[in-house]
């Protein structure tokens, strides 16, 4: 809602104009809608297996196929309050929040995060695969985080994503997606 100029009470400083940056046309025509839960038939696309490194600079590709059942990609950063939840809960019993799915743990690569802090993070996470990889982030479309892609690795494609706001989404998701 705009308020007509000069109704603002004296001494504020707030421009006229929209009240929130989502009635700014220039603000909304950069986002895309992000589902959460089990994505309609047409709206599935191709999964694609992860290519970078491990923490310790060592190469690693993490093929879906070789991944029993589903698989869950936490796409986490290391400087996130948000994402330590989720950082803590994959080193409980590598991903025990969320059953039986497979766990691959994504940050951006060498060139955007420190390896180190990746390593400190990843330290807790035994058996799940950490791996560093721009390339990741630009497949699966992600632009924030933590964000989580479910992947049937049968059909190689993406069934469900959600931004995880705690494992309760994360689980909410995965129950939608039907595994």
């Amino acid at each position: 809602m705009t308020e007509p100029p000069g109704s603002q009470p004296p001494g504020s400083h707030r421009p006229a104009g929209p009240s929130h940056p989502l009635g700014d046309p220039a603000f909304v025509a950069g986002l895309r809608p992000i589902p959460s839960g089990r994505l309609s038939g047409g709206d599935k696309r191709p999964a694609e297996d992860l290519v970078g490194e491990d923490p310790t600079g060592r190469p690693i590709e993490v093929r879906l196929g070789s991944l029993g059942g589903p698989v869950l990609l936490c796409f986490l950063h290391i400087r996130c309050d948000g994402c330590q939840e989720f950082w803590s809960g994959l080193g409980e019993g590598g991903g025990s929040e969320i059953g039986s799915v497979s766990v691959v743990a994504v940050t951006k690569g060498a060139g955007s995060v420190d390896r180190d802090e990746v390593a400190r993070a990843a330290a807790g996470v035994a058996g799940v695969p950490v791996v560093m990889s721009e390339g990741a982030w630009a497949d699966y479309q992600v632009t924030g985080y933590p964000f989580f892609v479910l992947v049937d690795p049968i059909t190689r494609t993406v069934v469900g994503e959600t931004v995880g706001f705690g494992w309760p989404d994360v689980r909410s998701m995965i129950r939608a997606a039907g595994c």
